[in-house]
């Protein structure tokens, strides 16, 4: 698993590099609206929907929500995206200390947050693509940023990992992943913020926005392994190899993301 794991990571990281660096701004959207697109089809299992015309109704909903959100200003949408992570964490410890989901174990809202979520990841990832003031070399260390949590996390868990994190959500994670993740997360930031020019008020903020946008990757991470356990579901889809599905990518990005962008906005 863990081989099919690199050699799938080592396919995937040129290519983003490539897409985030060299590819116009109008394909890049697009190309990305199609993976928020495949994330789309795999959140419908996880609101139940079972025939494929309701699966199908919801992609499309989420695509024309994808074009509206081109017309609004992006502060918006992440804002309120923003406030449904924050809504997640709470239905995450709900769920682990009483067993409810503090309403994500109900579909309708369990549609209504992928709608919202999905969208403004695509809306977070093409901002920091197409803005200005910022660009790719931004996606790209919040990308690096995200991963460093969840590799961090993974190898650190393994070797040290004793104290479970939260074990009606995901039963392998552990206090010790979560910190390990979180220190290789600003590790890597700093190595990486030093390439942005930043000064140095502004370098200690950007770290401790990427403490934060760690920290809310780990959130998106928990919320799709609650919606998983809420539906039975073990993985969202199998579109990466030893990865799972889109879901598995995304849902860290997601969170993360939508963070990062708000706090680079006000950053620059």
């Amino acid at each position: 698993m863990l081989i099919t794991r690199i050699i799938t990571a080592l396919i995937l990281i040129p290519l983003i590099l490539t897409a985030t660096l060299w590819m116009s701004p109008i394909y890049f959207s697009l190309i990305t609206c199609v993976l928020i697109l495949v994330g789309a089809w795999e959140w419908s299992h996880l609101i139940g929907l079972t025939k494929n015309i309701s699966r199908i109704f919801y992609v499309v909903c989420v695509a024309v929500g994808c074009f509206f959100a081109a017309f609004v200003p992006e502060n918006v949408t992440l804002m309120i995206a923003a406030v449904i992570w924050i809504w997640a964490f709470f239905a995450i410890v709900s769920y682990q200390q009483k067993g409810s989901g503090a309403g994500f174990q109900y579909p309708v809202v369990r549609s209504f947050v992928g709608f919202i979520v999905l969208i403004a990841t695509w809306v977070s990832i093409v901002t920091l693509k197409t803005d200005p003031d910022l660009g790719p070399n931004w996606l790209i260390i919040v990308m690096l940023t995200i991963w460093a949590a969840d590799v961090g996390g993974y190898f650190a868990g393994r070797a040290f990992g004793k104290q479970a994190l939260c074990s009606l959500v995901s039963p392998k994670k552990t206090w010790e992943g979560f910190v390990g993740g979180m220190v290789f997360s600003v590790i890597v930031a700093a190595v990486s913020g030093l390439f942005l020019s930043l000064s140095l008020p502004h370098y200690f903020a950007f770290l401790g926005l990427a403490l934060v946008t760690a920290l809310f990757s780990v959130v998106g991470d928990l919320s799709v392994s609650l919606l998983k356990r809420m539906t039975g579901i073990k993985d969202s889809g199998k579109f990466f190899p030893g990865h799972g599905g889109m879901l598995d990518r995304l849902d860290s990005i997601a969170a993360g993301m939508v963070i990062f962008v708000l706090g680079a906005l006000w950053l620059v």
